[in-house]
């Protein structure tokens, strides 16, 4: 038969069972077939974890700026120390209210009330309690840089801030402080979620931030300091600064460390990356679910669970009414690849996974 020979198909092949289950196959390819506009440059930004993590932990330093100030008397300050309640508390009341609204942040950003509840309450608790007992460790780091400090600003005037190596020692000392300090304050989520890899990067991120925004404590006090030695407003500022630095590097060590995540490209939270954490994540639209998939009828409390097997994730249907499409192809369970598109309802995500380098 020559290639320009028409092709001719009797009713039998028209109706046959293989014809059928090849049409549905089509229109089952038809469910992730839809173009997806990008993401604006702003969107991506307000749904990137460094930069949402960094204003709730930034919010959460003004909150304790606002809880310890009134307690704070300059003139004490300046010719006796600290008044002993408020310098025994500010330390974890500050890092107490940055862990409140970093372990609270996810949970708003996916609009999922109980999560921001149960995280900001631990945050709150090991923030606090955890701040207390790293007051030891913070009294003897600090304490010494500033015994050091003070030997090299023999010849400074009571009250006056210190220049030159001496003043590089203090700032050394005060970050320090501040990112032992921090550490309780990046605690808060990962505990509250039994994860592992996210008490890490609360960790490590929470020290770095804290040591960054603790460096800068002092140029930000010689900026906005009074001629009178007040110092209400550089408190204001250096405590939302704290806040935001560790808010920011949780993100950041976010991103260097996930290895797998899901890109909301089209739903209500479009833009919105869900890092694979867990061994099993459960998508759904439960309320309890980890990746919280709302305003979609056709998503079921329990629609999906992605499970990692050994740096495998396999995605598995829950034998959900409307289905779970990947690549537009119904499946029960797959294994998923690098850029696979996930289509549940009106729901659509894209898997990314991030190759180990050997």
């Amino acid at each position: 038969m020559s290639q320009d020979a028409p092709l001719r198909i009797d009713a039998k092949e028209l109706f046959s069972a293989k014809v059928e289950d090849y049409l549905e196959v089509q229109s089952a390819l038809q469910r992730g077939a839809e173009e997806i506009e990008p993401q604006s440059w702003f969107l991506r930004m307000i749904y990137s974890s460094w930069f949402y993590l960094s204003m709730c932990a930034g919010l959460g330093g003004f909150c304790g700026w606002l809880i310890m100030e009134p307690f704070i008397d300059d003139q004490e300050v300046r010719e006796e120390g600290l008044q002993a309640a408020a310098g025994l508390l500010v330390f974890p009341t500050v890092g107490s209210m940055i862990a409140v609204f970093l372990g609270a942040a996810e949970g708003i950003m996916c609009r999922n009330a109980r999560r921001a509840v149960i995280s900001g309450a631990v945050g709150l608790g090991v923030g606090f309690a955890g701040g207390l007992v790293a007051l030891i460790p913070t009294a003897f780091v600090f304490g010494a840089m500033m015994l050091i400090a003070a030997s090299f600003a023999k010849d400074q005037a009571p009250g006056q801030m210190p220049t030159g190596i001496a003043l590089l020692i203090l700032m050394m000392g005060r970050a320090a402080a501040w990112a032992i300090i921090s550490i309780p304050a990046g605690l808060g989520q990962g505990i509250a979620l039994r994860e592992k890899k996210i008490v890490f990067n609360g960790v490590l991120g929470g020290a770095l931030g804290g040591l960054i925004g603790g460096l800068l404590f002092d140029p930000i006090s010689f900026v906005f300091i009074t001629k009178d030695g007040q110092a209400m407003v550089s408190r204001a500022i250096g405590f939302s600064v704290v806040g935001l630095m560790v808010g920011l590097f949780v993100g950041l060590v976010e991103g260097w460390t996930k290895t797998a995540w899901l890109l909301m490209r089209k739903g209500p939270l479009a833009g919105k990356q869900f890092v694979l954490f867990k061994d099993t994540t459960i998508l759904g639209s439960s309320p309890k679910a980890e990746i919280y998939l709302f305003k979609d009828e056709a998503i079921e409390p329990r629609h999906a669970i992605v499970h990692n097997r050994g740096g495998r994730f396999e995605l598995e249907d829950c034998q959900t009414p409307d289905g779970t499409y990947v690549n537009g192809i119904p499946i029960k369970k797959h294994l998923l690849q690098n850029g696979d598109q996930i289509v549940m309802g009106k729901t659509v995500l894209e898997f990314t996974l991030r190759e180990a380098k050997g």
